[in-house]
């Protein structure tokens, strides 16, 4: 398996799927030379969305990512509705998290996606990523020691994508 973000990205937007891409890769759209190993996604939360996800992620061959190997499951929308927080998933594509409930204070969908741009990340694939201020204060939520990392790295890049005062 092969990490290809644009063909994930792809199949989501193939199959009509509302979501914001957040999270590392949504750094990389930004410029950030950070490496990430996966696509972290924000989805909207209608069942009608959540059906149209289950749909591009049985075309992924998605499966539940473990310590171990993958939990092959069916991820229609009903299951998709039931996830609180986070579900890992791996595909063929790579590794792909769907993130509900996103670190910080900066809201659901709705939010992520008032303030998210639309961006060609491909030839005719556009998609809505998150503004690099949402996925700084979300990463400062996280708290993860990989986060705190790459935050004086992001900061920086922000200061130099839109001089000014940030905080």
């Amino acid at each position: 398996m092969t990490f290809d973000p644009v063909q994930i990205c792809q199949i989501l937007n193939e199959e009509r799927v509302e979501y914001v891409v957040i999270g590392g890769f949504a750094a990389v759209i930004h410029g950030s030379a950070l490496p990430t190993i996966d696509v972290d996604v924000l989805p909207s939360r209608s069942a009608d969305n959540l059906d149209r996800l289950g749909r591009a992620l049985t075309r992924m061959n998605a499966m539940i990512r473990t310590a171990n190997d993958p939990v092959p499951t069916r991820l229609d929308g009903r299951f998709l509705a039931s996830m609180p927080l986070i579900l890992n998933l791996v595909t063929d594509h790579g590794e792909l998290d769907l993130v509900f409930a996103p670190a910080g204070n900066i809201g659901g969908f709705a939010e992520w996606n008032a303030n998210a741009a639309t961006v060609d990340i491909s030839e005719g694939i556009a998609v809505r990523v998150g503004a690099l201020d949402d996925v700084i204060a979300s990463k400062r939520g996280a708290d993860r020691p990989k986060d705190q990392r790459a935050l004086p790295y992001l900061e920086s890049l922000r200061d130099q994508i839109e001089p000014g005062d940030h905080d």
